[in-house]
């Protein structure tokens, strides 16, 4: 009896121990969220020399060129309000740029912890008013995540415009970008999930 009473105390406390840690098989993040603050300008109107998009992988603002090596394009419109351009959506039909898909959400920026798996639209654009958290899954075409990613090559991140200014077609954004591929956990620090 009290052999049977040691192996169940020895068995919860394992199993304790275990949860306790985590799940030990679980795929373990590579690399931390990174949370930018950033300055762009409109594509139409202002000079090809400043940048005009973004690149969530790294999380910073590059300028347009044939390469189409960005994710998100930014201009504004004849109501100045902001529009944002998949890089398919700016591209020939004869590029082979990569897809990208844009939601918003009512959520606050903070609040959006985690990206949806469905409910984009990709290669498209959307007028965003400021203040409007948007979330984006791009689809990896460098070939970075099919050597570090197991769960599959969509790059997460979640944007709030900040403000515009109008007179010079500077756009003023957040973003939280996850650089693990596949991951959906939109914190800062390692993700999660």
């Amino acid at each position: 009896m009290k052999a049977r009473l040691f192996a169940l105390l020895v068995a919860v406390g394992a199993v304790v121990a275990i949860n306790g840690c985590g799940d030990p098989t679980a795929i373990q993040a590579q690399a931390e969220n990174i949370e930018t603050q950033s300055v762009v300008y409109a594509f139409n109107g202002t000079p090809a020399t400043v940048p005009s998009a973004l690149r969530i992988l790294s999380g910073a603002p590059v300028r347009m060129d044939g390469s189409f090596t960005f994710d998100v394009a930014f201009d504004l419109n004849a109501l100045g309000e902001v529009v944002l351009y998949t890089v398919r959506a700016v591209a020939s039909e004869l590029s082979s740029a990569h897809r990208v898909g844009l939601q918003t959400t009512t959520l606050p920026f903070a609040d959006a912890v985690r990206a949806p798996t469905s409910g984009y639209t990709y290669d498209s654009l959307m007028v965003v008013p400021v203040g409007r958290t948007v979330l984006i899954d791009a689809i990896d075409a460098s070939g970075y995540c099919s050597v570090y990613s197991l769960l599959g090559t969509n790059i997460r991140a979640k944007m709030v415009i900040d403000s515009v200014s109008v007179p010079i077609k500077a756009i003023y954004f957040r973003l939280l970008s996850s650089r693990t591929c596949g991951f959906r956990s939109l914190t800062p620090g390692l993700p999660k999930d």
